[in-house]
């Protein structure tokens, strides 16, 4: 039975309406995964000829000055696995790994106004959103 009426030409907008809100929420958690990569994700790890790589990639990354950062040095495939069977949920939206990842802690130092970086092997909890991470919470 076809709808008479007006109810049809209402409809359109409707639908039109939930299809684009649809794509701007895909592109906004889609915008939110590319940050966390740019701030938090480098592999394989960038060469560290004379001990600046914390200095190097916090000013490459524009945040030079942010107190700490955690840069992961695995493949975006197995970061992002995190998030769906290579996690494990804890609190909500956050996925902890269940293998351990190779990461370097950049701790800036307000004196010397440099970073130092340690380097460890660490599982790592991450905040999920549609199975991808859009933040780096710790390392546990």
């Amino acid at each position: 039975m076809a709808l008479k009426g007006s109810c049809p030409m209402l409809l359109l907008p409707l639908v039109l309406l939930g299809a684009w809100l649809a794509l701007a929420s895909e592109k906004l958690w889609n915008e939110k995964n590319d940050k966390f990569l740019l701030q938090h994700w480098n592999y394989p790890r960038s060469k560290d000829s004379n001990g600046t790589y914390c200095d190097t990639l916090m000013q490459r990354q524009e945040m030079y000055g942010q107190e700490a950062n955690t840069f992961i040095h695995a493949p975006m495939g197995s970061i992002n696995n995190i998030c769906t069977l290579g996690g494990t949920p804890g609190k909500p939206n956050e996925r902890h790994s269940v293998a351990p990842f190779d990461i370097t802690v950049c701790a800036f130092n307000s004196t010397s106004r440099t970073y130092a970086g340690t380097r460890y092997v660490r599982r790592i909890v991450l905040d999920c959103r549609k199975g991808l991470p859009i933040d780096y919470v710790r390392h546990i």
